[in-house]
């Protein structure tokens, strides 16, 4: 066990667990056994799961008594920090309590995508695993980057219900971490329309492969309502990189960048400026780790800012799974960010009224 992950979960224990009064406070033994710390000597793999669970166990707790908002506390920030802090471990793709955290957290989002969504200006943000995100009003429900990695991080019995709420899925580019195949094959089952760049299941007639070479707008003529979608054609470097800005049904707009990265910065170009080419964007779901962050806010400029990527445990190594942290610390010092935001962690939404 490294220092800062105890250190972590002592922290938590006497802060998180103050703003928890009024609580029945669970046994801390998640798994049975191992009750006495001799008996993990030898098997300090099985320590720091009994450990994650624990840490996990008060963070998804405090993270329900401190919903996101435009300002984070003290015991919010702390229950980020724990998460970063298990998911900064070797190997927490194969950690159980991890998983069980995940499952956890999006059967939160079920429980509420199960309730009828009040006002018909209303906007509701879920942020899912890594990039994937839900724009939910009244009448409609759209994904982005819908994934958990075929079914090994996102149970297929979860992610079949997730599809089942939803209109429409868009995908932003190639890769592993944001596109999911099962994901696809309820969404087929469901005949619910997906969107990609040319280069996402390319031989799969189902899906609607859409890339342009400059801005391209089109209209969804769903049974709910018509969604409008403007397209512009990013990069990840030599990838295909779709960036959907989409307005729903009520009015409201929503925006998601996916990897939007060129090392030699060629995109910046067909970026300057683009809002005066798109209707004013309510939310940009933006990636955490994007290297033309100052541009991008200043291109788009949207009224709200939703961060992705961060804690990314299928692909990325510790050194590319950006934390909790790093976010909070890139717009409160580094950049500076005028922008309002908001940084939610897996299975958490958001109002924008």
């Amino acid at each position: 066990m490294n220092i800062f992950s105890r250190s972590i979960a002592v922290i938590s224990l006497i802060l998180v667990t103050s703003n928890l009064s009024g609580q029945e406070v669970q046994s801390r033994h998640a798994v049975p056994g191992q009750r006495y710390l001799k008996e993990y000597w030898g098997q300090s793999e099985l320590y720091l799961q009994h450990q994650a669970y624990y840490m996990l166990d008060l963070a998804d707790r405090a993270l329900n008594a401190n919903r996101p908002s435009l300002t984070i506390n003290r015991e919010r920030e702390l229950a980020l920090l724990a998460v970063d802090a298990v998911t900064h471990e070797p190997k927490p793709k194969e950690n159980p309590a991890v998983l069980d955290f995940i499952a956890k957290r999006m059967n939160h989002v079920l429980e509420d995508l199960d309730k009828p969504l009040k006002g018909g200006k209303s906007l509701r943000i879920y942020k899912l695993y890594n990039c994937g995100m839900l724009f939910r009003t009244r009448d409609l429900t759209v994904a982005v980057d819908l994934n958990g990695r075929d079914g090994t991080l996102i149970p297929d019995e979860i992610m079949d219900r997730i599809t089942s709420h939803i209109d429409i899925l868009f995908y932003t580019h190639n890769h592993g971490d944001h596109i999911d195949s099962h994901a696809r094959d309820f969404c087929h089952k469901r005949g619910i329309p997906i969107y990609a760049t040319d280069e996402i299941f390319k031989d799969d007639g189902k899906v609607h492969h859409v890339r342009h070479d400059d801005l391209f707008t089109f209209d969804i003529d769903h049974q709910k309502g018509k969604v409008t979608v403007n397209v512009l054609p990013g990069h990840q470097d030599a990838l295909q990189n779709n960036i959907w800005i989409i307005t729903m049904p009520n009015g409201k707009v929503v925006g998601a960048t996916g990897d939007q990265w060129d090392s030699d910065g060629s995109d910046l170009k067909m970026l300057k400026d683009i809002y005066k080419r798109l209707p004013q964007i309510d939310v940009l779901s933006m990636d955490c780790w994007i290297h033309d962050y100052d541009e991008h806010i200043a291109d788009f400029r949207p009224r709200l800012l939703v961060s992705q990527h961060e804690n990314e445990i299928g692909a990325h190594g510790i050194d590319h799974r950006e934390a909790y942290w790093m976010t909070i610390f890139k717009n409160t010092v580094v950049h500076k960010n005028t922008v309002p935001w908001v940084l939610m962690t897996w299975g958490e939404w958001y109002d924008c009224r």
